[in-house]
């Protein structure tokens, strides 16, 4: 654990756990002196403009853009979209991907543990669309059984959205 807080100034000499990260995230010393370097260097719109301080910007966006797609494995660096957090991400897929695709009947499936930013957007497209929303529960050690899973994700569902960790629920134990 030492190894990874010494990345993080605000983490790496205090006594804290941060839980917050669904708020707010620490960011690592890495990506904190890449966009100092960016502001410093590079701060112009990328896409805009014709001039070389443009052009320049739009250079190191596409190029982490790149490096992105490579770290992820992803087959092409259009993959890659930029947004400024998650919530925007998720309405960016429900309002264009969602409405678009998914018809009358098809399946939506999130877990109960879901943030209202990965709720909403759903429950939006599931009344346009007149499609179903499933949720999946959790067990007593609030985790998603094989058999929960199994059972709620079928040849119906289009969308599944599941978050990897979840600030709404907590452990009693």
């Amino acid at each position: 654990m030492k190894e990874i807080k010494k990345d993080f100034p605000l983490l790496a000499n205090n006594q804290i756990t941060y839980l917050d990260s669904g708020a707010t995230t620490q960011k690592p010393i890495q990506v904190i002196k890449s966009v100092e370097n960016f502001y410093k260097k590079y701060n112009a719109n990328p896409h805009r403009g014709a001039y070389t301080l443009s052009m320049e910007a739009t250079e190191v966006y596409e190029n982490t853009r790149s490096k992105i797609a490579e770290f992820i494995n992803a087959k092409h660096r259009e993959e890659i979209i930029f947004s400024k957090n998650a919530t925007e991400s998720l309405n960016l897929i429900a309002y264009s991907y969602g409405i678009d695709n998914v018809k009358k009947d098809d399946e939506i499936v999130i877990s109960i543990m879901e943030h209202h930013s990965n709720l909403v957007p759903w429950q939006k497209v599931a009344k346009v669309t007149d499609a179903k929303l499933n949720y999946m529960y959790i067990n007593k050690e609030f985790e998603l059984s094989d058999q929960e899973i199994e059972s709620k994700i079928t040849d119906k569902t289009k969308i599944v959205g599941i978050a990897h960790v979840s600030n709404v629920t907590r452990n009693n134990k």
